[in-house]
């Protein structure tokens, strides 16, 4: 069988939990792949390699003359013929001397101690063995064990029916078992008795059974046409069709003919398996799963991840204590910059917490990540463990694959319910940190070309209203020039007690405007920052609570969207292996 094929079945058996097809099954009555193997290539072996034979064997039930038909065949006593009792207990090999050795061995691997080999120096059948097997339908154990080990490697069974039995269902379902694993093309059919119809018409009810046989036959293996059937007799070796068979089988095939066979095996199993595939329905349980995803998604983003989505991370998006918290935190990293803007922030921020206090419920601290998204989740009385918990009971009640899908995480479960549901706090509060690192980030720049505007508008500002712009008023309208004299006279004037209660009041309300510029500046981008990230189009998904809460929806359905696509991947590779698998368009073997 092709290695792809064989891959393909396991890897659904181990998916789908199905059950081994029998041809893989160790103790299957079905050709081995060391069978179907090619050890010397045509151009070169000749028949002195002892490796080099095949086997075909005689099969068949309980008193149909296997023994008998063997000895006419090779024209000599190899075994006894047993009428009663357990008939023939062991496998009976008659084997060219050159591979005497070879299949020792191999009978001693199989059957140790189960086997007979009688030699022969038939020139032109150096490369044939011919077998005779145990019953197929033995009460006796120890002889099924012998047919089915030696089967596995039998490439050209000799099918044999007696002329009484030929009808009977039980070696009709051991052929059809047969041949899952080898084509029915590389088997010979017999009718064996065939003496027994002389007195009910001879070769006209032999011809009657034959075409009957022929039928049941055609019907078992699946043969396109009906095959060849040989009627005997062991009594009568000169009537009917066994001198037809015996110079069939007084020839060896040609090494061309064996691979040709071995191919039509090959490929036969490849169908058996497919034809296995097939009745596993892939491609339906992909859909199935595919419209038990569906639904779960939708079940779950109805019940629970709507409600989150519409009524809790609105409240968590727009908190505003945690907006105000945070714009405070920002800003006090921002006016950490600005020279003496930053004693002004010091001297009042406790003022606006105290009218913040009074004014609002809202906590001014900002609260922990966690503990903020979970504030919100009592506040609406959400409790996403019960909701998905009894989500999932629906759905399994519904569609009793998702216990085994679900085999680890019981969500219809209290437990791994409530799992989930503490998973989604920590994507949530996750989310919430991350947004609060990224507005830190953006809008606490270092340095750059703003630290010559700040220096201008706090320590110049500073230097200029108080000193340099009354100093420069004062001169600047002189027309002639003036003493040093006069100039420390203005000076001494600038800096009087007066005067610069003017300016400290005027500096006072400068800085003051400077602070609350930037207390309004932090807090209107942390708003439209905060604002943005509502959004679900937000090109950074780890920023944005809905996307967040869409991906904690989707890692429930996880186990139904990769069972489903591994059965879809499954479903195609057996349809591509299936196209390539080309049934083989040798005529019926006669």
């Amino acid at each position: 069988m092709t290695p792809a094929v064989e891959q393909l079945v396991r890897d659904t058996m181990d998916l789908t939990g199905a059950a081994s097809p029998e041809l893989l099954m160790e103790d299957a009555p079905t050709l081995a792949g060391e069978v179907l193997e090619f050890e010397q290539p045509i151009d070169t072996a000749d028949d002195a390699v002892e490796h080099d034979f095949y086997l075909v064997g005689i099969i068949g039930g309980k008193d149909v003359g296997k023994t008998a038909l063997v000895n006419a065949i090779v024209g000599q006593q190899m075994s006894q013929v047993i009428g009663h009792g357990p008939g023939t207990e062991i496998a009976i090999a008659y084997v060219h001397d050159s591979r005497e050795q070879k299949v020792r061995e191999l009978l001693n691997r199989e059957v140790a101690g189960k086997f007979r080999v009688v030699v022969h120096q038939v020139a032109g059948l150096e490369r044939q063995v011919l077998l005779d097997l145990p019953d197929i339908d033995s009460q006796y154990e120890s002889h099924l064990v012998v047919t089915r080990q030696m089967l596995r490697h039998m490439l050209f069974p000799i099918w044999a029916q007696s002329v009484e039995k030929y009808a009977d269902m039980a070696p009709q379902q051991v052929l059809g078992q047969v041949a899952a694993g080898n084509d029915a093309r590389n088997f010979l059919f017999c009718l064996t008795k065939a003496d027994q119809l002389d007195a009910h018409g001879g070769e006209t009810a032999a011809a009657e059974l034959r075409e009957d046989f022929a039928r049941r036959i055609t019907r078992t293996t699946g043969l396109k046409k009906s095959p060849s059937v040989y009627v005997v007799s062991s009594r009568r070796p000169d009537k009917y069709d066994l001198p037809k068979l015996r110079t069939l089988l007084a020839r060896q095939k040609t090494r061309e003919a064996v691979r040709e066979s071995k191919e039509l095996a090959s490929k036969r199993q490849d169908r058996s398996l497919l034809d296995w595939l097939t009745r596993q329905d892939l491609s339906g349980q992909a859909d199935r799963l595919g419209r038990l995803l569906a639904e779960a998604q939708e079940t779950i983003q109805q019940r629970v991840t709507t409600p989150l989505v519409e009524k809790v991370l609105p409240q968590i998006a727009a908190d505003p204590a945690n907006k105000l918290a945070l714009s405070d935190e920002i800003l006090a990293e921002r006016v950490g910059r600005w020279p003496l803007v930053n004693l002004v922030h010091t001297l009042l921020s406790p003022l606006m917490l105290m009218v913040r206090a009074f004014a609002s419920k809202s906590p001014s601290a900002m609260l922990s990540a966690d503990g903020m998204v979970e504030q919100h989740l009592r506040s609406q009385s959400f409790s996403a463990g019960q909701v998905l918990q009894s989500a999932f009971a629906q759905l399994r009640q519904a569609h009793p694959a998702i216990g085994q899908l679900y085999g680890n995480q019981r969500l219809w479960e209290e437990m791994d319910a409530e799992n989930a549901s503490a998973d989604l706090s920590r994507r949530l509060a996750g989310t919430v940190e991350r947004q609060r690192q990224a507005a830190r980030q953006r809008l606490t720049p270092s340095g750059g070309w703003l630290a010559p505007a700040r220096w201008l508008l706090t320590i110049g500002a500073l230097l200029w209203f108080p000193i340099i712009q009354p100093m420069l008023e004062a001169i600047l309208p002189q027309k002639e020039s003036i003493t040093f004299a006069q100039t420390l006279g203005i000076l001494v004037s600038v800096l009087g007690v007066n005067y610069l209660l003017k300016s400290v009041t005027f500096l006072a309300v400068w800085f003051v405007v400077l602070w609350l510029a930037l207390r309004w500046n932090t807090q209107r981008k942390v708003a439209r920052m905060l604002s943005g990230w509502r959004h679900a189009d937000d090109e950074d998904p780890e920023l944005n609570l809905a996307t967040q809460a869409m991906e904690w929806n989707d890692s429930l359905t996880t186990p139904i969207g990769v069972a489903h696509d591994k059965v879809a991947s499954l479903a195609k590779r057996a349809t591509e292996l299936r196209a390539q698998i080309v049934t083989p368009s040798r005529t019926d073997a006669a």
